[in-house]
């Protein structure tokens, strides 16, 4: 049977924990088609009741991450939980998410069966957020094992916070293998939308806590921003190498390749 395996890096946050997985439990066709995994700091004040939130529920499992108590960048949590899902499906998503469409768990299987899924199985289905209606971006996304398989990450390292539904989505979109469910609805309930105050975790990811990954202003944002753009040589290697494995010519005018200078401040 499929499983959709998501994965997310989560700290604290019991209250968004709990209405996570509420929205699981009350939309799911079949709960034993998912499983749910939390990936948690070791320094987290919060982890001995996360362990036992996990522990009382089947489908949910915690993984702890050792942090040495700094933050290491949520796309490093993100390749750590990879590795302990045991689901064909992998999903990205946060912990500020919640799904409103019942049956959904049911939607994402069929997207990755028989005609739905090409041969070589690289594709990426992502969906409604609450606020974009269209095809533009994925900050929710469920693909197969063939990128990881490819590529060797699931989601690029070096980026702390932001980008890395971006870099994903390019990858696919450049070979026309995004597929958009604006019918099934994931809401995002991020603090920068006005959906919820902006709480310490946030700003814990936004802090000068680990000055070996910032700029000399210890900004993580920026130093994230700029990274997108340093690293366009190693996005760019990274299309034409998935292009040589799948024989796809890939599209360049949907690849963000050219550089912006965003300056020193």
């Amino acid at each position: 049977m499929a499983k959709i395996s998501l994965l997310v890096p989560s700290r604290e946050r019991i209250n968004l924990k709990l209405t996570l997985i509420s929205s699981l439990v009350s939309t799911c066709h079949n709960i034993n088609n998912i499983e749910l995994i939390f990936g948690t700091d070791d320094d987290d004040p919060k982890k001995e009741l996360i362990e036992r939130i996990c522990n009382n529920l089947s489908f949910v499992k915690n993984v702890p991450v050792q942090n040495n108590g700094k933050f290491i960048g949520i796309n490093r949590i993100w390749n750590i939980l990879y590795e302990y899902a045991e689901g064909d499906i992998i999903g990205y998503i946060g912990d500020d998410m919640i799904f409103k469409t019942p049956d959904w768990d049911s939607m994402i299987i069929d997207e990755f069966r028989g005609d739905n899924l090409p041969s070589d199985k690289f594709k990426l289905v992502h969906c409604y957020d609450g606020y974009r209606p269209i095809d533009e971006i994925c900050v929710n996304a469920f693909t197969t094992r063939k990128y990881y398989e490819m590529i060797g990450y699931f989601t690029r390292p070096e980026f702390l916070i932001n980008w890395s539904d971006q870099w994903m989505y390019q990858s696919y979109k450049a070979f026309d293998r995004i597929k958009h469910r604006k019918d099934i609805h994931i809401q995002h309930n991020h603090w920068v939308l006005g959906c919820r105050k902006r709480d310490n975790i946030a700003d814990r990811m936004h802090a000068d806590l680990n000055t070996t990954h910032l700029n000399k202003k210890g900004n993580i944002e920026k130093y994230s921003n700029q990274l997108w753009y340093d690293l366009r040589e190693d996005h760019k290697d990274e299309i034409r190498k998935i292009g040589k494995i799948l024989n796809l010519k890939p599209n360049w005018a949907v690849v963000d390749t050219e550089y912006i200078d965003l300056g020193e401040n």
